[in-house]
C-alpha cells in the first residue's frame, strides 16, 4: 500500500474558515489509466479559485470537477456526485488530516469511462471526497494528477481554458521551464528575495496565494505586524492563521508571481503556492517528463 496525500486547502484568508483538508491511503497505482479519443480543449470553469472542467462519468453529466495539482490519485468524488453517476461502492480507503491523525474510512468506486477535454479515461478508480465547502457550494470532486500521467495538461488561467495534449515540453531552462521529481506533488524551488524554499504547487488550495511554515517567516523580508486572517480546521485541530506583508519579490526563475504577503502556518513543513497566485498565468504540465512551464 502506498500512502498518497490529498491536500485541498492549507490556510484561511479574509476570516473565512478553511475547507477541511484530507489525506488518503491508496493502494499502489498501476500507472496511467488507459484512454482513447483525441486530446483537445474545454472551457476552464472554477470552484472558488480552483480551476475546474466539465466532465462526464459513465456517460452521465456534465459534472464540474476541480483540477488539483496538489491531489495525487486519479479521481475523488463527493457522495452526491457518485450517486448521481450511478457508481457502485467497490471497496474502501483510509482518509486522515495532513498530520495523519484521526483516520476515517471512505468509499471507493470504479468509473468505466471518464471523459475530459476530448479524452475518455477507462476503468478509473475513484475515492470518496469528504464534504468540502458550505451547503449549496460543496466541491463535487477533483481530478488528481496521476490521471494525466500519459499526457500534457495545460491550465490556461488567462485564456480560461483546460487542454490535454500529447506534446511534451523542452528540457528545463531554469527560466520558465522547470523539472520536478516524480512523487505525490509538484515541488519547485520558489524564491522570496534571497530565500529559496521548496514549495508545493497546489491549485486546490484556494484561500491564500502563498502559505509558508511558521519557522520560515522570520527569515523573510517583511514589514508591519502580522494580522490574523482566519482559523484553519482539520478533522483534529483548529489553528489561528496569520498574514504578513513582504518586502521582496516572489519568483521562480524569470517567472514573477503577484504575491505581496505570506500566510502561515502550514499543516505540513513545506510552503504552498495556491491557485490565487496563478490567475494571470498559463501552466503547461508535462506529466510523462515531469516538467512544467509558466507563461505570465
Amino acid at each position: 500500500m502506498r500512502r498518497r496525500t490529498l491536500i485541498l486547502a492549507a490556510a484561511a484568508a479574509a476570516a473565512a474558515p478553511l475547507a477541511a483538508a484530507a489525506t488518503a491511503q491508496r493502494h499502489g497505482l498501476s500507472g496511467p489509466p488507459r484512454w482513447r479519443g483525441v486530446p483537445g480543449a474545454s472551457p476552464m470553469l472554477s470552484w472558488r479559485a480552483m480551476p475546474a472542467v466539465a466532465v462526464t462519468i459513465n456517460g452521465k453529466g456534465p459534472f464540474t470537477l476541480g483540477i488539483d495539482t496538489g491531489a495525487p490519485g486519479y479521481l475523488h468524488l463527493s457522495k452526491p456526485i457518485a450517486a448521481a453517476a450511478g457508481l457502485a461502492i467497490v471497496g474502501s480507503a483510509i482518509s486522515a488530516d495532513p498530520s495523519g491523525k484521526n483516520p476515517i474510512t471512505v468509499e471507493r468506486y470504479r468509473v468505466a469511462a471518464l471523459t475530459v477535454a476530448g479524452v475518455t479515461f477507462l476503468d478509473v478508480d475513484a475515492d470518496e471526497l469528504p464534504a468540502i465547502g458550505a451547503p449549496g457550494d460543496e466541491l463535487a470532486g477533483v481530478l488528481g494528477m496521476d490521471l494525466f500521467d500519459a499526457l500534457t495538461l495545460t491550465l490556461d488561467f488567462k485564456g480560461r481554458q483546460v487542454a490535454l495534449s500529447r506534446a511534451g515540453l523542452p528540457p528545463p531552462d531554469g527560466k520558465t521551464i522547470f523539472g520536478y521529481d516524480a512523487g505525490d506533488y509538484i515541488q519547485l524551488p520558489l524564491q522570496i528575495g534571497e530565500v529559496i524554499m521548496p514549495t508545493h504547487l497546489d491549485t486546490g488550495q484556494t484561500n491564500a496565494p502563498l502559505i509558508v511554515p511558521e519557522g520560515l517567516v522570520g527569515k523573510l523580508a517583511t514589514h508591519g505586524a502580522p494580522t490574523k486572517v482566519g482559523t484553519a480546521h482539520t478533522v483534529s485541530e483548529a489553528v489561528d492563521v496569520f498574514s504578513i506583508a513582504l518586502d521582496a519579490p516572489v519568483h521562480l526563475g524569470d517567472v514573477r508571481f503577484p504575491v505581496t504577503s505570506v500566510t502561515y502556518p502550514t499543516f505540513v513543513p513545506i510552503a504552498n503556492l495556491g491557485s490565487t497566485a496563478l490567475q494571470t498565468m498559463s501552466l503547461m504540465i508535462d506529466r510523462p517528463a515531469r516538467r512544467i512551464r509558466f507563461v505570465a
